[in-house]
């Protein structure tokens, strides 16, 4: 038996590992049947619940394909092919909560709900990121203004913008396909503004513009030197060094020069300034104890 795997993403073989039976009796005017059954995928082990439902009024007509059907319905809910942003739980609290409620709608085929919701994630967004604007229309518009977005991405937050609109005012119910495609854009989003760095930090030598990411380099690096080793930035990051950004550089020195003498940071002390092996003007060094 064939069915869909929420996991595998594609029709899979199942098998059932358990049916409760429900349905009239012989003697009933009018007959029915409903199942209730757990199914396990033969790729992937996920479990499912199943219920069948089928009775003598299901009858295709004349201009389909003639035959009984049934209609069926699973749990956990799902969307067929799509599978939830890898990472979410990074997504700033309150975008992700309107995202995965609006996940949950798409699952219950509440598509006027859907609509609004992921109207309301980009309103989230626009919240997070401090922009202003009386109208969504604005604050789209301001997203483009601050290159948060591309024009090609603001002219597709504009489109769901409309859906929303259409969805919360004139209660008109978009097609699951405008649905579907209106969710891509907006997981395109999410995945841009706050998980695709993620990822990127974990595994590619990305740009370093943040002091805390400055010094835990630093402090990795320079624990593998010999006590009373005494290096410049450059010498301690050696190949690594291309990835600070150098208009920060002057800054995180300070930093670290700062929480060295405060305590904050107690295995190191500031060394002299001197030229240094790789760089030709005076530098500050820093000493491992």
């Amino acid at each position: 038996m064939k069915d869909y795997c929420p996991l595998c993403s594609l029709p899979t073989n199942h098998t059932v590992l358990f049916t409760q039976k429900k349905g009239s009796h012989h003697d009933d005017d009018f007959h029915w049947n409903h199942d209730y059954q757990v199914i396990q995928c033969n790729g992937c082990d996920n479990l499912q619940f199943r219920s069948v439902y089928s009775d003598e009024s299901m009858f295709s007509g004349p201009d389909e394909d003639e035959g009984y059907y049934d209609e069926k319905k699973y749990y956990p809910l799902s969307i067929n092919g799509h599978n939830t942003l890898n990472n979410y739980y990074y997504i700033p609290d309150k975008i992700r909560i309107v995202y995965l409620e609006t996940l949950e709608a798409i699952k219950a085929n509440c598509y006027l709900l859907s609509g609004v919701g992921l109207r309301a994630v980009i309103e989230a967004i626009a919240i997070n990121q401090n922009i202003a604007g009386r109208t969504l229309e604005q604050k789209i518009n301001n997203l483009l203004k601050n290159k948060f977005i591309t024009e090609k991405d603001a002219h597709r937050l504009h489109s769901i913008r409309f859906l929303g609109n259409d969805s919360v005012h004139e209660m008109e119910v978009p097609k699951e396909s405008k649905i579907r495609i209106a969710l891509d854009i907006v997981e395109h989003l999410l995945n841009n503004l706050y998980l695709i760095d993620i990822v990127a930090n974990q595994h590619l030598d990305t740009i370093i513009t943040q002091f805390e990411d400055f010094k835990n380099m630093f402090l990795r690096k320079f624990f593998k030197e010999a006590s009373g080793t005494e290096k410049s930035v450059k010498e301690i990051f050696g190949k690594d060094y291309r990835r600070i950004e150098l208009n920060y550089l002057p800054n995180f020195s300070q930093q670290m020069i700062d929480e060295i003498n405060n305590g904050t940071i107690n295995a190191l002390t500031i060394g002299s300034i001197k030229n240094s092996s790789v760089e030709n003007t005076p530098v500050q060094h820093f000493v491992k104890i």
